[in-house]
């Protein structure tokens, strides 16, 4: 028998693995349950325990899928339960030892050497804000509008001929209408309130120094031309939410601008940096080649206490960046320019790293939950995949079974193309029906039929000739035009009172969906639900072999 496949994803595994929580919660700490290990336990499994802060986790992540503030006692149980379930497969994944795969290792790394900058850059701004007074002076910048009168000059000269008009008298609106009759400008009219980060930067930074009724010298435009403005109006424009942006983006600006510091500081601490070295760099020649430079040992910065960075692992760290090859890169002259950033980031990391593990970030009890849990998120996901995975199968013949068997499930609704009349009384709808029949234009009677329901009305339906499908409407209406044919005329009454004189232009039948197009779907569907099965099979036969104890029965 043809197997269809497997399908099977992160996406899957993440959902599979639901047991393993991310985050903490708020579970209250029940000093009755025993100390192992130094952590309060709720269940024990093969002497390992299952913690009040497991729950916690799991706890938090039920209020964040479900909305719900409070699990109920049977669901407290169940996530128990399932944390139980979860450990006993971690425990035989790593029986069999695929914690020590080599791209386990490599990935838990890899998030470990981050999560520990993540955890140093936390501890710098964690704590910081942004005075009042700097959000309240950002945010009215952000919410102030203008009004202006702008002129547009290709040639200077043509500017200021118009300025020696301004300081003779001339009203600003009478010159910039006269220039514009000439064609020596564009512009000229009142245009609509401008928000200051709409408004040409040129221009902004003239206006933001002028008042309310005065007129700019003239403002040179980047590429190119010339401009007088006069200044209407200024107003504010109040917005909580915008207020809330500006406070996230000046916090964000504050953060980065510590963190800049911040580093600046730690480079000058642990590292020499050869600029030299640096900046006689050129991975873009052609004599050498680049491959040349990956042998290359000279040092571009020195790490106290550490392996120095080299020309060489630059080079490595460039190749890995640019998945499209170095040689297209260097053939496109975009190269070199990578250099500086690709440095910067390799020494940021490596003096972030060292600083952290100087201050014992590495032994911090969040620091080292952080990685357990993502190590313990990528071995389950191994073992759902190696062990459980291969014996799921889903054949042709199967598939095309379920098929048959939910025909229902894959068809397409019955679609139609309605018009509609509404009337405040039955008998003027049936009326209208009646006329239609007769031969009436529908379009005539629609706008000349009296004794019409209100077009504003909140609770009317509105039939306007687009395709509707059947399912979506209301269900005492789907009795009524299902199945009915192009140019048959219908009455409907509805709850609220109107009624409709409803005239089906077009029908489109239901129809099943083919089964090609349904077959990966299908398959996904069946092996989900087989996976799910198999899962709970093995844990199963793992429990009935298991040392378990339970500690909080809620």
């Amino acid at each position: 028998m043809k197997r269809t496949g497997r399908y099977f994803s992160c996406a899957t595994i993440v959902i599979t693995a639901i047991f393993l929580c991310w985050g903490r919660g708020d579970c209250t700490s029940d000093k009755a349950l025993p100390l192992i290990h130094g952590s309060r336990a709720v269940a024990v499994v093969n002497g390992e325990p299952v913690t009040l802060a497991d729950l916690d986790d799991a706890l938090s992540l039920r209020r964040t899928a479900t909305g719900d503030a409070k699990a109920t006692a049977k669901e407290t149980s169940e996530l128990i339960q399932r944390l139980i379930n979860t450990r006993l497969a971690l425990q035989e994944a790593r029986k069999i030892g695929l914690d020590n795969l080599p791209e386990t290792k490599k990935m838990v790394d890899v998030f470990a050497k981050t999560a520990l900058r993540e955890q140093l850059m936390e501890r710098q701004v964690g704590k910081l804000t942004v005075p009042e007074k700097e959000v309240e002076r950002l945010y009215r910048q952000a919410t102030k509008e203008w009004k202006l009168i702008s002129v547009l000059f290709e040639k200077k000269d043509d500017a200021e001929k118009a300025v020696q008009r301004l300081k003779r008298g001339e009203d600003f609106a009478s010159v910039a209408k006269s220039v514009v009759a000439q064609g020596t400008a564009k512009g000229g009219d009142v245009g609509a309130y401008l928000k200051v980060s709409q408004t040409n930067p040129q221009i902004a930074a003239v206006v933001s120094k002028m008042a309310t009724g005065s007129v700019s010298p003239i403002v040179p435009l980047k590429p190119g031309g010339y401009a007088l403005v006069k200044l209407e109006d200024v107003r504010q424009v109040d917005s909580p939410a915008e207020k809330e942006r500006v406070r996230e983006e000046a916090l964000k600006d504050a953060k980065v601008k510590m963190l800049t510091r911040y580093n600046e500081g730690l480079i000058k601490r642990y590292a020499v940096v050869h600029k030299d070295v640096l900046k006689a760099l050129d991975f873009e020649a052609k004599k050498s080649g680049f491959d040349k430079f990956l042998k290359d040992g000279r040092i571009l910065a020195e790490i106290k206490g550490e392996k120095p960075i080299t020309v060489g692992e630059l080079a490595d760290e460039l190749r890995h960046q640019l998945y499209h090859g170095v040689e297209e890169a260097a053939e496109s002259k975009k190269l070199n320019e990578k250099i500086a950033p690709a440095f910067n980031d390799m020494l940021y990391k490596r003096v972030f790293r060292k600083e952290a593990l100087r201050l014992g970030l590495d032994k911090s009890a969040a620091y080292t939950r952080k990685v357990q849990e993502y190590e313990d998120s990528l071995v389950f996901g191994s073992f759902v995949q190696k062990v459980v995975v291969p014996d799921v199968k889903v054949t042709e013949e199967e598939v095309k079974q379920y098929y048959q068997d939910h025909i229902k499930d894959y068809t397409f609704p019955e679609m139609m193309k309605i018009s509609g009349i509404a009337f405040k009384k039955r008998a003027d709808a049936e009326d209208a029906v009646k006329k239609l029949r007769d031969g009436t234009d529908f379009q005539w009677l629609a706008s000349n039929a009296e004794d019409q329901a209100e077009k504003n009305s909140p609770d009317l339906l509105t039939f306007d000739g687009n395709l509707l499908t059947v399912t979506s409407l209301p269900k005492g209406l789907q009795k009524i035009v299902s199945g009915n044919k192009p140019g048959d005329l219908r009455v409907y009454a509805s709850p609220e009172g109107n009624f409709y004189a409803l005239w089906i232009q077009d029908v489109v039948p239901s129809k099943p969906r083919p089964y090609e197009e349904t077959r990966r779907e299908i398959s996904k569907q069946i092996f989900d639900e087989r996976l799910k099965q198999a899962m709970d099979e093995y844990v199963a036969k793992l429990r009935a072999a298991a040392d378990i104890k339970v500690f909080l029965n809620p």
